[in-house]
């Protein structure tokens, strides 16, 4: 072979090592948002939902926790490794809180996907209605993330609230 030839074909195994590196980088973190979204849309509660859908809402929710799944939630002092069932009862109990509420994300980065594991960190915020009296809360998430089964799912979750 020839040194154009040895070079073409050391620049074409480079392209596709990147363009293949670059699809596996982009549908993971495609994954991952698409995981977060579902926390949004599930999360939120419409005034006047019924406790079937809140219940299938928290199940959804759940789904996409590890079994099990390291929580920490700071300003309640809720520390430790909780079952799949756990979570979804804890949705459940927060979600009956609120009569209203729209769930968002924001400032989301995912800082590494490596391994099948991304760490990914953001804003939550709650706006809408709690019993008798209306709600905005912000709070700070990290959120440590595996690829099991082919999914994306939460492996540990920490929220600290921001300052009132």
């Amino acid at each position: 072979m020839n040194r154009k030839a040895i070079i073409a074909i050391v620049m074409v195994a480079v392209l596709v090592a990147g363009v293949v590196s670059y699809r596996l980088w982009f549908s993971d973190e495609r994954a991952i948002k698409k995981q977060l979204a579902l926390v949004e849309k599930e999360g939120s509660k419409a005034e006047g939902e019924q406790p079937m859908d809140g219940l299938i809402k928290a199940v959804k929710i759940a789904a996409l926790f590890s079994d099990p799944c390291q929580l920490i939630v700071e300003s309640v002092r809720y520390d430790g490794s909780y079952s799949r069932k756990d979570i979804q009862e804890y949705i459940m109990l927060v979600r009956s809180l609120f009569t209203r509420v729209e769930v968002s994300m924001h400032d989301v980065v995912i800082d590494r996907i490596v391994n099948k594991t991304a760490t990914v960190r953001g804003t939550l915020r709650l706006h809408g209605k709690a019993i008798g009296e209306a709600i905005a809360d912000a709070y700070k998430f990290q959120a440590g993330m595996a690829k099991i089964d082919g999914e994306w799912l939460f492996t540990s979750v920490t929220i600290v609230e921001l300052l009132e």
